[in-house]
This record gives structure tokens, C-alpha cells and sequence, in this order.
């Protein structure tokens, strides 16, 4: 362990130093494009028509690349960005050569537009290259936002209230956007100058284009342009309260039949113009779509995306190497409080919970987490992380420090180390943990178009597994690695080429071997839309050698409504021969109704005789009835007579006010599996 500890040190001293030879694209030097944001005091009418006189007094600006060619796109868009004390304006001329091929379908917001022609916004507010803002929408101004932190996730679940609107045209459509002010984090003061990009998608000639491009890296803050010219010391602040109670009832269908009313509350509110701070009491879920099933062959913890709205603001900080947090430990809430903003040089959060916690048995009590990122010069940057859980059945402590440092623009290194300490004896009576773990890893990574490799070495203690964080393997101690080849064309006799290898050999506390892995894939996109896809794992995971090869055909690969994609893979896993195909396929007959079936067969052949057909059918419909009214559901059926049926019908009777209605039946083998009806009102001050 003295040994990680020196790395760790040596690691941070290297690229602190080198961080400082090394300038961002803020250097005087640098070239990335600028566009001037004009102050007005008008107001807009959001209509995707720019007929406000202000349009015309904007800067304009253009010269969006072609991701595949790396040239200029062939239909260009122009860009205009205006502001008030209140509201970010933007507006979008999408110039397009063929508008009856414009494609335009999507409906419902918040959803990803596959399929559609789409515009993102970028914006980076505190101009610190780690974080992002995205504002998205089609040629029918249907809205979707997400947002990013310094870890590079997209977190889709980030949402705001702001307007948009389009128009197709003759030759172009147009977008308009106003954006308040009140959603974004950033300072108040003037001659500030945002990071700020945008990407188009044109689907009818499949090309990406963006106003800023690298083609190492293009949708990350570090690549953006600059909006200029933005003093904001005047703007009207505003604490954006929303205050949101509800009221639930479920009703168990089968055994008892039980009845359980329910009440909570949500409130949010801005601390300043940078800082938010939310407070929920007894929250209730039970309108979020279930997970996916699945029945894949795998020998570790399966990790789940978090889809619950408190945890959602502020989840893009809290994902540094090794995830030594996953709020879905905190499977039952009674009360939880969180703050979470940025300050000149660093971003923070903070939450406490008085939970249930869920993770090698069941525990009760008050959790608080601690997460602070320091930006280190332009790009690189320090992540200090603490947890503390005082429970009812003992207590759990962790610390964690982790960062990510540029040596040049194309080589970096990242660290992590952390200390766990527990005292933990579960209610279900599992036996007293009692122990003090550690974790340490150190990556080389190396990222110029088309590569992207890495070299790491991870150290894992066998009892490190955090209460509050998902590590799926310990006791590991060596090296790994990845390598990973993306090269895109705009004209030869292919789309795009992939390649990747992905090896790693730990050995355990002993010094024995306990896991070796060669992963090697490849793949292209045929100028004709043929997507073809192969690849080969042998492992050794102990006592197990495992291997699997597999091949791929996607049909039509660049359109999403329209691909099949189809995939073989066979192979042993633990002993047991098996085969398995898989088929995808996404529909659009109804605008309103997009449809996704995939299927799923595996054949086994056991290694103690006989053979056995494992299947899983999953179909997911989302209908959009109208702007108010929606209906989700999700139908997985699987050969063991196990089964997964959700239909979730959300209506806004009333401004911000919400009806939920949810239909479950759920047969997985669990204690809580049953038929149940969940209804919800909430109601958003």
C-alpha cells in the first residue's frame, strides 16, 4: 500500500507541473471560434420566425465542420445569440439543400431524437472546460436537455423549463430558443465569456456538424468556442422555488390485498445564481419505469442507471474511476437533503439522508456525502470525496481522492486512491464486517484521433466494498488496459472502422492468478448503410475459462427506425456450452408511437447433461397522446415463467399539476413481486 500511496503522489506532483506548460484554448494562441452574444432589453416570441429587430443587429456565425470530412458541411447553418437580465436567447438557421427530406418525427419531450434531424446547444457557463449545459431539439421545436460534468456522462435526467420553438421554410428550418437565465449555474458579474458550441444533425445525408470541432474528443467543453461580450452583473435573480407535494396510493392485487396511502413533499430552490439546494421527505417513485431485464451471462453485481429525480441534479460530479458511490444503495428514502453548485475554481455537492441502505444486508440510519471538484489550470482537475453513514447496525466512512491531469493535449494521466472503513453487523444477521480497505489505481492515457488508449493498474483489497459504492471486483492487483480505433470517413468505401482490444491480468492478495481477460473486437459501417461487427473474449475469471465469439449484422445502421440489427455469439461460460442469437428492431408507424422489440435466445448445453432454451422478449412503447398526455410501457417476458409488465399513463390536467396512473406485474423470483395499481398527484408551486 506504501507503494500506491508514492504513485499516487508522484501522479499528482507530474501533472501539476505538467498542467502548467500546457495551455487550454482560452491562450491567446489558441484558435477556436468567438461569437459576440448581443444585450437587449426586447422581448421574443417564440416562434422559429426571426422577425424581432434585435436578430438583426446579432452577430452571425457559421462554418460548421463535417464530422466525417473534417471540411467544411456542405448545407451550413448560421448562429445568433442575443440576452436580457433574464433570458438567453438563441436562434439557428439550418440551410438544407432538399427540405422534403428533412426529418422530423419526435413529439415528446425529453426524449432522445433518434431518427430526426436535431440541433444541441452547448454551453459552459463557468467557462471552466469540465462541464456542459445541452439544450437539444428537431425541426417540430420539441424539447430535451441533459447535462455533463468533468467525468464526460451525459446525465440525460437533468431537466429544466425553458422554450423553443421551429419552422421549416423553404430552403432551411429555424429554431428559436429562450433559455432563463434561473436554470443555469453561473457567476453574476460582467465581461464574462462562456464556453459555447453547437452540433447539428442532418439525417437525410447522415452528417454531424459542429461549430467547434476536434475530431479528438468533439462533444467535450475543452473543444468549445467562446460567447463573448455576456455582463452579467445586473441580471435579475431569481430563487426559482418549486414546491412540489403529493399524494399516493397502491393497491396490492393478489395475497393480502393491501392499501398503502402516502404523502411526501420536493422543494428546490437557487441559493445563489450558481448554487441550488433541494429537499425531499418521503418520496415516492413509483411512477419511474422499471429496469430492463436481462439474462446475460455475467459473474459480477449488475450496475443500473439511476432514474430517480432527486439524485438526478448534481450526479454528473459524482463519478470519479471507481464508483465508491451508487445512489441506488438508497433503495427507501424518508428524508434527504441536498446542495450542489459551483464557485471560481471548483464545483461541490453535498447531500444528507436519513435511508434505508441496501448492500450485502439492510440497514437503517443518516448518510452524508461530500464531493468537491477542483479545477487544476484549463483542463485538468482533483476530486475530494467523503462518505460517512452513522447507522442503526454500525457505521461506514470512505475517502477518496481522485484526479485527472494533462500532461500535453494528447497525453494525460488519472488516479484514484480511497479508504474504507466499516463496522457493519446486518439485521438479517449476516456475520460483523469489521475492516479497514483500500483501493488504488493509476492510468496512462493517450487520445488523438483516430486512438484512444489507456494503461492502468489497479490495487483492490478483498473486503473493499464501500456500503454506499458498486465494486464489482476486489481483491485484484495488476495491470489492464484498453485501445480503442474510430476512424470516420466522408467519402472511401466505408462510413466508419472500429477496433478495440481490451486486456487485463490481476492476481489476487496471494499472488495467484484470479482474473485474465483478451477482449478483441472489430466492426465497420459499409458506404450502403451495412454495419458489420465481430468479436472474440477468452478469460479466465477462477476457477472458470471462458470464451465467446460473436458476429453482428446491422442493416440499414445509420437509421434508427429503419436498422435490423441482428447478433450471434457462442461460447462456453462456467462449464456450460451455449449458443444465442439476438434481433432488435425499433418502429415509427404512428409518429406518436415509437416501439422497440428485442429478443433475446440462448441455447445451453449443460455440463452435467441436458440442454436448456433461456429467452427473454422485451417491448417498450412510449405513446404520446398529446403535449400533456403520455403513455409508457414496458412488456418482458422470459422462458422460466418469469415475467415483467409496466404501463405507466402520466396526464397534466393542469398546469404543473400531474396525474399518474401505474399498472406493475412483476414475477422475478422476489419477496415483493405481485400485481399492484400505484396512482400519484403532485402538484408543483
Amino acid at each position: 500500500m506504501v507503494g500506491l500511496r508514492v504513485t499516487a503522489r508522484t501522479l499528482l506532483v507530474l501533472g501539476s507541473l505538467a498542467a502548467q506548460s500546457v495551455w487550454g484554448h482560452s491562450h491567446p494562441q489558441a484558435s477556436v471560434p468567438s461569437l459576440t452574444a448581443h444585450l437587449t432589453d426586447e422581448p421574443m416570441v417564440v416562434d422559429g420566425i426571426l422577425d424581432e429587430p434585435f436578430w438583426s443587429r446579432c452577430e452571425v456565425a457559421t462554418g460548421l465542420i463535417d464530422t466525417r470530412t473534417q471540411q467544411p458541411a456542405r448545407d451550413q447553418s448560421l448562429i445568433r445569440v442575443a440576452y436580457t437580465r433574464e433570458f438567453l436567447y438563441l436562434s439557428v438557421e439550418c440551410l438544407d439543400s432538399d427540405v422534403s427530406k428533412i426529418r422530423a418525427t419526435e413529439q415528446r419531450e425529453d426524449r432522445v431524437f433518434q431518427g430526426d434531424d436535431w440541433v444541441e446547444v452547448h454551453i459552459d457557463p463557468p467557462h471552466n472546460h469540465r462541464g456542459k449545459y445541452a439544450f437539444f431539439t428537431n425541426p417540430l421545436g420539441t424539447r430535451a436537455d441533459a447535462n455533463e460534468g468533468p467525468s464526460g456522462q451525459f446525465n440525460y435526467g437533468w431537466s429544466a423549463d425553458w422554450d423553443c420553438a421551429a419552422r421549416i421554410s423553404a430552403d432551411r428550418w429555424t429554431l428559436e430558443m429562450r433559455i432563463p437565465l434561473k436554470v443555469l449555474n453561473y457567476f453574476r458579474s460582467d465581461h464574462e465569456t462562456w464556453g459555447f458550441n453547437i452540433t447539428r444533425m442532418q439525417r437525410h445525408t447522415d452528417v454531424t456538424s459542429f461549430w467547434s470541432f476536434s475530431p479528438t474528443e468533439m462533444y467535450k467543453p475543452r473543444h468549445f468556442g467562446h460567447l463573448t461580450g455576456l455582463n452579467l452583473r445586473d441580471t435579475k435573480f431569481d430563487r426559482n422555488w418549486q414546491v412540489t407535494p403529493y399524494v399516493s396510493v397502491r393497491q396490492d392485487l393478489g395475497g393480502d390485498a393491501d392499501t398503502v396511502f402516502s404523502t411526501g413533499l420536493d422543494v428546490g430552490a437557487r441559493l445563489t445564481a450558481s448554487i441550488t439546494a433541494a429537499l425531499t421527505i418521503n418520496p415516492d417513485y413509483g411512477q419511474i419505469e422499471a429496469d430492463d431485464d436481462t439474462i446475460e451471462l455475467r459473474d459480477t453485481e449488475r450496475f443500473l442507471p439511476e432514474r430517480r429525480p432527486f439524485f438526478r441534479e448534481g450526479d454528473e460530479l459524482i463519478r470519479p474511476p471507481h464508483r465508491v458511490y451508487y445512489s441506488r444503495r438508497f433503495p427507501d428514502i424518508d428524508a434527504a437533503l441536498k446542495t450542489t453548485g459551483l464557485g471560481r475554481g471548483y464545483s461541490f455537492l453535498f447531500q444528507n439522508l436519513q435511508s434505508d441502505v441496501s448492500h450485502n444486508g439492510e440497514f437503517h440510519g443518516n448518510s452524508s456525502i461530500l464531493r468537491v471538484m477542483q479545477d487544476i489550470h484549463e483542463r485538468s482537475y482533483l476530486g475530494y470525496y467523503v462518505a460517512n453513514s452513522e447507522l442503526e447496525e454500525g457505521f461506514a466512512r470512505l475517502g477518496s481522492l481522485d484526479g485527472y491531469f494533462f500532461l500535453t493535449d494528447t497525453w494525460r494521466v488519472r488516479f484514484q486512491g480511497a479508504v474504507a472503513d466499516e463496522e457493519l453487523e446486518p439485521s438479517d444477521g449476516s456475520p460483523l464486517k469489521d475492516s479497514t480497505d483500500y483501493l488504488g489505481s493509476a492510468s496512462v492515457i493517450y487520445s488523438r484521433y483516430p486512438w484512444d488508449v489507456q494503461v492502468n493498474y489497479t490495487a483492490i483489497t478483498e473486503r473493499f466494498d464501500p456500503l454506499l459504492g458498486y465494486i464489482p471486483r476486489r481483491n485484484i492487483f495488476g495491470p489492464s488496459a484498453s485501445a480503442y480505433y474510430n476512424l470516420r470517413s466522408g467519402d472511401a468505401w466505408y462510413k466508419e472502422l472500429t477496433a478495440r482490444y481490451l486486456p487485463a491480468w490481476f492476481l489476487d492478495e496471494e499472488g495467484e492468478t484470479s482474473l485474465h481477460d483478451h477482449d478483441v473486437g472489430v466492426g465497420t459501417i459499409l458506404r450502403n448503410d451495412l454495419g458489420l461487427r465481430a468479436g472474440y473474449l477468452n478469460e479466465y475469471h477462477r476457477p472458470y475459462h471462458n470464451d465467446r465469439l460473436s458476429g453482428g449484422l446491422d442493416f440499414f445502421a445509420s437509421n434508427y427506425f429503419k436498422a435490423i440489427n441482428l447478433t450471434w455469439a457462442g461460447g462456453t461460460f462456467q462449464d456450460t456450452d451455449y449458443n444465442e442469437v439476438s434481433l432488435a428492431k425499433r418502429f415509427k408507424f404512428w409518429e406518436r408511437l415509437p416501439i422497440k422489440e428485442e429478443l433475446f435466445l440462448r441455447f445451453e448445453d449443460q455440463p452435467e447433461g441436458g440442454s436448456e432454451l433461456v429467452w427473454l422478449n422485451r417491448v417498450v412503447f412510449d405513446l404520446f397522446i398529446t403535449r400533456n398526455m403520455w403513455v409508457k410501457s414496458s412488456i418482458q417476458i422470459r422462458g422460466d415463467d418469469l415475467h415483467n409488465y409496466s404501463i405507466i399513463y402520466g396526464w397534466e390536467f393542469h398546469k404543473n399539476a400531474w396525474f399518474y396512473l401505474v399498472y406493475n406485474d412483476v414475477e422475478d423470483g422476489s419477496p415483493d413481486a405481485g400485481r399492484s395499481l400505484f396512482s400519484k398527484i403532485t402538484y408543483t408551486f
